[in-house]
């Protein structure tokens, strides 16, 4: 639930195990391949030509083994200075680094120790001078942020979301201290922006929408500098979602959704169109509006009489599908109080083809937690475990786990088989999230 694709190549074993063995170039060239650029473009970020990126890559230069280079490359590629440690150390001793324990500690002499205290204390400081920025930096940002949503749509966002929101905090960086034209200068904002975005929705299935929604207020602010309406609209429309997530009488997420539309109202796109149609249904709901929750619905149902498929939509509308349509009018039934619709319109979600792991774990849950609502805590007890087979093998949500916590307490109440297990399969799970 936690590999490679979704965190920072310098943070796992083959990257370090090249470093523990004096590899740079090849450890370097891992950090290349993990951002999708070409030497060429690896290049421009170290203000090297194709030919010597070829050449480090391939070990045959040695300068840099120099302290100072490695602390330019590191800090220029967003590497924390922590990470050279295996250079450090013997062999050997890689792997307590991947740990976090001490082991290995001892075996570094006085001189090793210096430098090792040198780069701990300067960690990811400010670059000493600008940076200026280049198109590979804008295809590293863009690459992050699609390894971003491949692994979220697989796994989850459990576990990386602190890893992707240390790696925004270095591209953000770009956008502070770097120097770009006025052009590079509105595609990267734009870039940082979306994974600005990216990072609030980790953080969100993470179980933290506080943190969540300040990072969507980051996202704000760089869609406002950058001119991308289309991303402040998907932002506004987080926001209206986080606020609709309890019933409540203050109107923010109505407001919060009928701006989002309003941003997007000269846009084509049927999926984009009904997502917006899809929130503001939901916000409605929430502020408990039945008749504007229907007349929302019947723009999603005309939307989706157009077709939602098209190849001319962004990569961040593939999860517009007609069951993600219909879970957001699920969860408005449910805020209305109508849970035998909203546990239908669930489990008539689970069982349409093509969906994504992360996607059918969030329906097999909203689907148990919603039976619960109806007392039918039997036939709930027996959908939270097949939300827990993916929850414990694939998808890391500890957002998802939060939802099955009332099953967990109706659970402690019925002394059945299948309850007790579900209790112990529920707990152990929460212990290791």
């Amino acid at each position: 639930m936690d590999d490679e694709s979704g965190g920072a190549i310098w943070e796992f074993a083959p990257f370090r195990q090249l470093l523990a063995a004096g590899r740079i170039g090849p450890a370097l060239a891992l950090v290349r391949k993990a951002m999708g650029l070409s030497q060429a473009d690896f290049g421009e970020l170290l203000h090297w030509d194709r030919a010597h990126t070829g050449r480090v890559e391939r070990g045959d230069v040695a300068t840099v083994f120099d302290v100072r280079e490695l602390r330019r490359i590191a800090d220029a590629l967003g590497i924390p200075r922590l990470a050279l440690l295996p250079l450090l150390l013997e062999p050997d001793d890689a792997r307590s680094i991947e740990t976090g324990g001490r082991e290995g500690a001892d075996n570094v002499d006085r001189r090793q120790f210096g430098l090792t205290a040198a780069l701990a204390s300067t960690g990811t400081a400010a670059w000493t001078t600008p940076i200026q920025v280049k198109p590979a930096h804008l295809a590293y940002v863009r690459t992050l942020n699609e390894q971003l949503w491949v692994h979220d749509n697989l796994h989850g966002g459990g576990g990386i979301a602190r890893r992707a929101h240390r790696q925004y905090r270095f591209v953000r960086r770009l956008v502070e201290n770097g120097t770009y034209s006025l052009s590079v200068g509105l595609e990267l904002t734009s870039a940082v922006g979306w994974l600005s975005n990216t990072v609030a929705w980790l953080a969100r299935d993470c179980g933290r929408p506080q943190f969540a929604r300040q990072q969507l207020m980051e996202s704000v602010l760089l869609a406002e500098q950058s001119r991308d309406f289309i991303l402040l609209a998907a932002t506004v429309g987080d926001l209206a979602n986080l606020a609709a997530a309890v019933s409540t009488t203050n109107l923010e997420p109505v407001r919060l959704a009928q701006r989002s539309t309003e941003l997007v109202r000269s846009v084509s796109s049927v999926r984009l169109n009904a997502l917006k149609a899809a929130e503001e249904s939901t916000a409605y709901a929430a502020v408990g509006d039945l008749r504007e929750f229907e007349r929302a619905l019947t723009r999603v149902d005309r939307e989706c009489d157009r077709g939602l498929d098209s190849g001319d939509d962004p990569a961040w509308l593939n999860h517009v599908t007609e069951a993600e349509l219909r879970v957001h009018e699920a969860r408005g039934r449910k805020l209305l109080g109508q849970h035998s619709q909203a546990a239908n319109l669930f489990r008539e979600s689970i069982n349409r083809p093509a969906t994504l792991p992360r996607d059918e774990a969030s329906y097999r849950t909203y689907y148990a937690a919603s039976l619960t609502g109806l007392g039918d805590t039997t036939t709930a007890i027996t959908a939270a475990h097949t939300a827990l087979d993916l929850l414990e093998s694939q998808v890391n949500s500890p957002r998802l786990l939060c939802e099955l916590r009332p099953i967990r307490r109706v659970a402690a109440r019925i002394r059945t088989a299948e309850a007790e297990h579900f209790a112990q399969r529920f707990d152990a799970l929460t212990q290791a999230a």
